[in-house]
């Protein structure tokens, strides 16, 4: 098991944008509730021939992932169904939790969770997985940094939506500083780049150099709204487009189980009085693009 183990690893953890294609972009969250019984049954198809006689138990730890997984992935763009072994390749559980160093017994014994996952109707077993699932492939890209042709496409983009007339450019080659300062030069001189001859290599897989991905909030933000949108509540419980408190006390919960909130005082932490903590978060991401976890990774 330590040798199979020692192969898998660098391979899942390596980045690559190789199947990006296939990531559907600006999808409407839905949860298990609203998929097909065909839908669902043919996944279930697949968990039983990766897990065998784990099949079971893995059915309900993966039963409010599916519509994440199914709905993310454009699987005709892929040009293969979900099949067994993208599942074990994927998931890897025992992986998972030594990675993100979230354990099962503390989860239940969390009180404010659990009572906040009594008050929502969710079962505790699917939102564990549904978390650590999440945790471990966005903490994946908390070490990441844009590529350099990630960040010449944000260049490139910032330029053609720019309406202001003042753009330099100040390029530092041996400690000499080299200032242009004539927009229209620049914005020639970009759009004349033949970007197909960038796009290869280590200028789309190289994720160590340039600028930080994503902030350590940003992370938490796709984490907990993530898990709002497509985990089966009573949305209609929402007053305003605001979050209930249950829900709120839910997010809270999560920062806290994830260790991202101080562990001194669960009560209050995890409940009303720190409402402004997810506030807070809510507001400043709300908006900003969640990308689909496993994004960076297939």
């Amino acid at each position: 098991m330590k040798d199979k183990e020692m192969i898998e690893l660098p391979v899942q953890e390596t980045t690559s944008v190789y199947f990006n294609n296939i990531i559907r972009r600006d999808v409407s969250p839905i949860t298990i509730d609203e998929l097909t019984q065909e839908s669902i049954d043919s996944f279930n198809q697949q968990i039983e021939l990766a897990f065998t006689d784990e099949a079971e138990a893995a059915k309900r730890r993966f039963r409010y992932l599916v519509p994440y997984i199914l709905q993310n992935i454009d699987w005709e763009e892929y040009a293969t169904p979900l099949e067994a072994w993208q599942l074990k390749y994927y998931y890897q559980r025992d992986r998972f939790i030594r990675k993100t160093g979230l354990d099962w017994d503390r989860f239940l014994k969390h009180e404010p969770m659990q009572r906040s996952l009594e008050t929502l109707g969710l079962e505790p077993e699917p939102v564990f997985e549904f978390i650590l699932f999440l945790r471990y492939y966005f903490g994946l890209r908390s070490d990441l940094k844009f590529s350099c042709i990630e960040q010449f496409d944000m260049m490139v983009d910032e330029l053609e939506n720019c309406e202001s007339a003042n753009v330099t450019m100040d390029v530092n080659i041996g400690g000499k500083h080299f200032k242009i300062n004539n927009s229209q030069f620049l914005r020639k001189m970009f759009n004349s780049v033949d970007r197909s001859r960038l796009s290869g290599g280590a200028f789309i897989n190289d994720f160590n150099q340039g600028t930080s991905r994503d902030k350590l909030r940003a992370l938490d933000y796709y984490l907990v709204k993530t898990l709002l949108d497509y985990l089966p509540t009573d949305k209609s419980l929402r007053r305003g487009g605001r979050f209930s408190q249950a829900e709120r006390n839910f997010g809270l919960s999560v920062l806290s189980i994830c260790g991202r909130l101080p562990d001194i005082d669960r009560e209050g932490e995890c409940s009303q009085e720190n409402n402004a903590t997810f506030d807070k978060l809510m507001r400043d991401f709300g908006g900003q693009p969640i990308p689909f976890a496993m994004e960076l990774f297939l």
